[in-house]
């Protein structure tokens, strides 16, 4: 855990849970009394005594003579993430990315089988937005929808493609495998780019949105027409639309692994 947790609030007990939490570099890793007081600082009967009371309000969890972090810091920090409004915190970084490329940009969520936009600002050569705020649209198709999906696990993917192209029939599943094999590429490289597969004359670069407990939670997208979205383009610009999208991460609370 990131030391700067700790804070001298002259409140002694909770001063010394605080240093105990930071003395665990991750919830995979359980740490003996001995290793726990080697790391704080802190006297053994302390460590002992305040790590079994940390333990019974779920903390800590007791693993035979070591401990690790508690399912109850999973719960809270997961009402914080529920807290956090992708909406307002992806906001600055499109705007950002539409400063940098004059296009559009959009940000989308997924909700079931659907994507829909939940914010997009328009670029410098558009009169307007390529998308209803929203409005329902397909996962299996374009590039948000794809992303949307490509981070997702395969039987939860699998099942969300059939329910996307069931629903969505005017943009019929012509080929299962192709599709798979599309979101691997997707998930392997970090971004995804759609030439004409929604609207015809339009097309997109689309990079994931993590939150704190390192799902996926929206898709950062650019959008423009096919006469402004060549190959050159978006070498230029699908780096671009994954800074935007690591920002937002950033600021939904997602911490990169290096």
């Amino acid at each position: 855990m990131d030391s700067t947790i700790v804070r001298d609030t002259k409140v002694g007990v909770l001063d010394k849970a605080m240093r105990i939490l930071s003395a665990f570099p991750g919830g995979d890793v359980a740490l003996t009394p001995q290793e726990i007081a080697r790391r704080t600082g802190m006297p053994l009967p302390t460590v002992y005594r305040l790590a079994q009371v940390m333990s019974e309000h779920g903390w800590l969890m007791k693993e035979g003579q070591q401990f690790r972090l508690g399912m109850t810091l999973l719960r809270l920090g997961a009402m914080v993430a529920e807290g956090i409004d992708i909406r307002s915190r992806a906001m600055p970084h499109l705007r950002w990315l539409k400063e940098q490329t004059g296009e559009n940009t959009e940000l989308y969520i997924r909700v079931k089988e659907s994507r829909i936009a939940i914010e997009a600002v328009r670029g410098l050569h558009n009169l307007s937005t390529f998308v209803d705020i929203g409005a329902p649209l397909p996962l299996h198709v374009g590039a948000g929808g794809k992303v949307l999906l490509a981070w997702l696990p395969d039987e939860e993917q699998n099942a969300l493609i059939a329910a996307s192209a069931a629903r969505y029939s005017k943009y019929p599943l012509t080929d299962m495998q192709a599709l798979k094999n599309g979101l691997a590429q997707i998930h392997e490289r970090g971004w995804a780019v759609s030439e004409g597969e929604r609207a015809a004359d339009v097309g997109a670069i689309a990079a994931p949105i993590f939150d704190v407990s390192k799902q996926i939670t929206g898709a950062m997208v650019l959008a423009a027409p096919l006469v402004r979205l060549g190959a050159r383009e978006q070498t230029a610009y699908y780096p671009l639309v994954c800074e935007a999208a690591r920002r937002a991460s950033a600021d939904m609370g997602y911490i990169e692994r290096k």
